[in-house]
């Protein structure tokens, strides 16, 4: 912990009352006991420090005057109170670190000798030292390893924090990285933890103070995981979460809902995985979470790919107007209406192939998958997702994409529609081990790798098809993460999503190295995605992403 200084401010001249601002008449009459003191109103006095890092033990010496004889020093007693609790009752105040937030506090000297009590309200502010960046994890000689790089604005990153895991709890973090991803409780406020998924023993983080919060492989039902579960991804929002093993099972949890918020950790895990009519194994998924047309309400959605049926699974949680949803967990198979305008053996316009059946794939397999979002004509509400599917011909062994659109406006109403299907740009190196990213929000591109051992970092144009190459890296990339993305929002929530770092990608590779990327739409065309900086020493990067603060019902991806 840092401990700074004391902060000594004596006689302040020119002081306030505690409850407004103290007026100089000119003439004063002591007279009337209860005019003996005054204590500076905090928030005018520039020595007193009111905003303090998450880490930091507080320290404050407040300042007021004895303005008549009547009163003695010895006589005065003091009172520090801090959200309704009094912590001290020194005159300095002197204590352990604060939840990272506003607090609200109270400074009050006692005249005991007359029963009297004058005092100052003020508003203590801790930060979080992780407010926004990038965080790397990374496989360090067999050990996981959890790194952090911050961002001073927009187009300066800062340096690189390497292990802020072991930093701040005292211990390695595990081994046998997957994955890291954000979740959310919400509530007021809002909290954010960190999961980081490895084969060791998975753990949730407090997304501020980086400290450990539980194991999640603890939070199933009688405090163990079941036999074989290694955590690879995961699914959350309102009214509960799931969680994907390596061995293609599927676990379910719904939360305690409290004044209609979910309470973190509430519920636990079932000890028998989630069934679907058929059976499944699940390989890949992708969750998000986009808004319905009605009284803003939200949906979240995840698509999951049954590898053991060939076919793709969805699921969801339904959210109106904010409530917490009661139907988490609703599974069931990707079907296109009947009443769809195109249908599975229908042949696309523009390259007359014909369109697989999401609900069996027949001669086509799943890679990799990402999502888009547009929004709802003269809303501005984003309420359709399109989905952009990396798939492989088990006959021609060529790769493929095929997009459809997923939209709800209710539980009960969901429209699926088949757009597009079409050859991959044949790129020389790309195979099963590349990389596919899809740009959520903003430019219609979509990322991947390939050339010498998947070291090139490549944009394919979803409006044109063209395919460019962008970035060589020292060696193969293992990881890539943008930045927030551009959220079209109605107006009266735009200012509540952050974009500043939309135009930038961290890239991270085998041999350690990091890359923060110039990915704006000129620097794509250019064929040239410059590095803004590149960090080092981080073993091989599994996975990345990054997180800025912002409001928990705009959108966010999983």
């Amino acid at each position: 912990m840092k401990i700074f200084g004391r902060f000594l401010i004596a006689f302040l001249l020119g002081s306030v009352l505690a409850t407004g601002c103290y007026e100089d008449k000119g003439n004063y009459d002591y007279s009337t006991p209860g005019d003996d003191i005054v204590v500076s109103r905090f928030d005018t006095v520039k020595n007193i420090r009111l905003t303090w890092a998450y880490d930091e033990q507080i320290e404050i010496e407040p300042g007021f005057r004895i303005v008549t004889d009547r009163v003695r020093e010895t006589d005065l007693g003091y009172e520090w109170n801090i959200d309704g609790e009094v912590v001290s009752s020194e005159r300095v105040l002197r204590i352990d670190p604060l939840p990272v937030g506003r607090h609200s506090g109270t400074f009050t000297v006692i005249d005991e000798a007359h029963g009297l009590r004058y005092n100052s309200i003020f508003t203590l502010v801790i930060t979080s030292s992780f407010s926004e960046g990038w965080f790397i994890l990374s496989d360090d000689g067999g050990k996981s390893l959890l790194s952090y790089v911050n961002l001073v604005d927009e187009n300066t990153p800062g340096e690189l924090v390497r292990d802020v895991y072991g930093e701040v709890n005292g211990e390695e973090l595990g081994s046998d990285p997957r994955k890291i991803r954000i979740v959310s409780y919400d509530g007021s406020p809002v909290t954010y933890e960190w999961e980081v998924l490895q084969g060791s023993g998975s753990v949730s983080i407090d997304q501020a103070t980086m400290a450990k919060i539980g194991v999640i492989d603890e939070e199933f039902v009688g405090g163990a995981a079941p036999a074989g579960f290694v955590a690879v991804d995961g699914f959350q929002r309102d009214g509960g979460s799931i969680v994907l093993s390596e061995d293609g099972k599927v676990y379910q949890r719904d939360f305690s809902i409290y004044n209609n918020f979910p309470v973190a950790h509430s519920g636990k895990y079932g000890s028998t995985p989630v069934y679907v009519e058929g059976g499944m194994n699940i390989a890949l998924m992708n969750g998000f979470d986009h808004f319905t047309v009605k009284s803003y309400g939200h949906i979240p959605f995840a698509l999951l790919y049954d590898k053991q049926n060939n076919r793709f699974l969805s699921i969801y949680g339904y959210n109106a107007g904010g409530s917490a949803s009661d139907q988490f967990g609703v599974f069931g198979t990707v079907k296109i209406p009947e009443a769809a305008a195109v249908k599975p053996g229908d042949t696309d316009s523009e390259s007359g192939l014909e369109f697989p059946d999401p609900a069996g794939l027949g001669d086509y397999t799943v890679q990799a998958m990402g999502a888009r979002i547009t929004a709802a004509q003269g809303t501005r509400v984003a309420t359709t997702a399109t989905n952009y599917i990396l798939l492989k011909s088990t006959v021609d062994g060529k790769y493929y994409i095929l997009s459809f659109s997923y939209k709800m406006n209710s539980a009960t109403s969901v429209a699926i529609e088949l757009l597009g299907f079409k050859a991959f740009p044949e790129t020389e190196g790309f195979n099963d081990q590349s990389l596919f990213e899809v740009l959520i929000g903003g430019q219609e591109v979509i990322f991947y790798t390939a050339g010498a051992d998947n070291n090139t970092l490549y944009a394919y144009d979803i409006l044109d098809g063209t395919s460019r190459s962008v970035y060589t890296a020292p060696s193969r990339i293992t990881a890539l993460s943008t930045g927030v993305v551009d959220i079209p929002l109605a107006s009266s929530l735009v200012q509540l999503a952050k974009t500043a770092y939309k135009d930038r990608m961290m890239v991270g590779t085998s041999t350690g190295s990091a890359a923060l990327l110039d990915i704006s739409e000129s620097a794509v065309l250019a064929g040239n995605t410059p590095a803004i900086k590149t960090f080092t020493g981080l073993g091989q990067v599994v996975d990345m992403d990054f997180y800025i603060p912002k409001n928990a019902y705009c959108y966010y991806g999983y």
